[in-house]
């Protein structure tokens, strides 16, 4: 398409040069002022074959625009001065390239700088061509020297104002046609790079958030993940201590059975309604009926829902119940509901536990532990893991591992000073 283009505005100078008027004095005969300049139709003819011919370099800088602005430019500017040197015919419409391949070159990557040398170049070049145009005529365009050297003399004579003011007349309309253009194509760069300095800050936010809606959805999935797994883990637990208590008691003594069956159930529908909450959050939360998320004042209900599965639980509460952010009250929640978890997994037969939660002004102590063996294993699992997570989330401190007496103790501090 550019090819054709191109083609096309050739085609379109090339045939204005040639219903150019005094082109088509090639084709006919010369009047007597044009055979007393040359001397004979021959050498007429031959000059303006030559004139012609100077319009060839105009048009493979249009070509040459689009790879090399700065040679085809050049090419241009060469084939501009030939005819404005020209004693008797005048410039062509080929020397319309000029404008074209100066308006290529500004739009190009060449620096500003070499772009206005190049202007300052062909602007002082135009005004040089039209002074020593107008000094006189020669019958040759090789003659030119001859009118250097009038030039010369008139200005040592002091006759070149007339001259320097007959070639600004000259080269003002052309010079302004230049400048012009220089200024339409500096501002069409100018817009450009702005534009693209614009898509590429606008490409940068875009990955910036791209990235950080990545982050958040590992940050949810990963809250999500410790929920869940908090959720299921101590519900599974208190169900399968049940169930192990419902099958040793199942011929002996009936009605515990029922009872530990009945606890089963319950905590089962508890286990698997939190579940579908936290599932439909991820899945569609707009349809989601929204429900309070647990906090302190539901622990008696979780320690209650322990003591059932038949492990004894001591809970105390010391120093004065401060109401404090959601965020700590779900976080304390979870850690003592995934320490009683461990307990009721690892704990041996027969063992207690203590939950003990310390108000101050700095911020919470939890403490949550048992009187059972420790754990044989040192590495911790999931529980553990979501437990460090959520204190380390809130600048906490955690401190988790078997207890000086025996048995496991997991000790947690929750600061408020921190939390926004």
């Amino acid at each position: 398409m550019q090819r054709l283009l191109d083609a096309s505005l050739i085609a379109l100078l090339v045939v204005a040069t040639l219903l150019w008027s005094d082109a088509l004095l090639l084709f006919g005969e010369p009047d007597f002022k044009v055979l007393s300049t040359f001397g004979s139709a021959a050498a007429w003819r031959l000059h303006t074959l030559w004139w012609s011919l100077a319009a060839i370099p105009s048009a493979v800088a249009i070509v040459l625009r689009h790879r090399w602005p700065l040679t085809a430019t050049i090419l241009a500017i060469c084939a501009a001065v030939v005819h404005l040197l020209d004693p008797v015919l005048k410039s062509p419409p080929t020397d319309v390239a000029v404008l074209i391949t100066m308006y290529a070159l500004t739009s190009s990557e060449h620096r500003r700088q070499t772009v206005l040398a190049t202007l300052v170049a062909t602007e002082a070049l135009l005004f040089t061509g039209a002074l020593v145009n107008g000094a006189g005529i020669t019958p040759s365009l090789w003659d030119s020297f001859g009118r250097v050297s009038k030039v010369f003399y008139a200005a040592a004579h002091g006759d070149a104002v007339p001259m320097v003011v007959r070639a600004l007349q000259s080269a003002a309309v052309p010079a302004l046609l230049l400048a012009a253009t220089w200024a339409v194509a500096d501002s069409a760069r100018t817009r450009r790079l702005h534009v693209a300095v614009l898509q590429a800050r606008t490409d940068d936010l875009e990955r910036e958030q791209e990235q950080r809606t990545a982050l958040a959805v590992a940050s949810e999935r990963g809250r999500i993940t410790r929920e869940l797994h908090d959720v299921v883990a101590h519900g599974l637990s208190v169900m399968v201590i049940q169930a192990q208590g419902a099958k040793a008691m199942l011929h002996r003594s009936p009605e515990r059975s029922d009872a530990a069956l009945a606890t089963i159930v319950t905590t089962g529908r508890a286990s698997l309604a939190e579940m579908r909450r936290l599932l439909n959050l991820v899945r569609s939360p707009s349809d989601t009926l929204l429900v309070p998320q647990p906090s302190l004042a539901t622990l008696p209900e979780l320690i209650d829902r322990v003591r059932a599965s038949g492990v004894p639980v001591t809970f105390s509460v010391a120093g004065a119940p401060a109401t404090l952010p959601a965020v700590i009250e779900l976080a304390a929640y979870r850690i003592v509901q995934e320490a009683l978890t461990n307990t009721l997994k690892h704990a041996t037969p027969g063992a207690s536990c203590t939950v003990r939660l310390t108000f101050d002004p700095s911020g919470l102590r939890i403490l949550v532990c048992d009187d059972g063996r420790a754990a044989a294993s040192s590495m911790p699992g999931n529980g553990l893991r979501g437990i460090a997570e959520r204190v380390a989330a809130l600048n906490g401190v955690l401190a988790a591992g078997p207890a000086p007496d025996g048995g496991f103790e997991v000790s947690a501090f929750l600061p408020l000073e921190l939390v926004a």
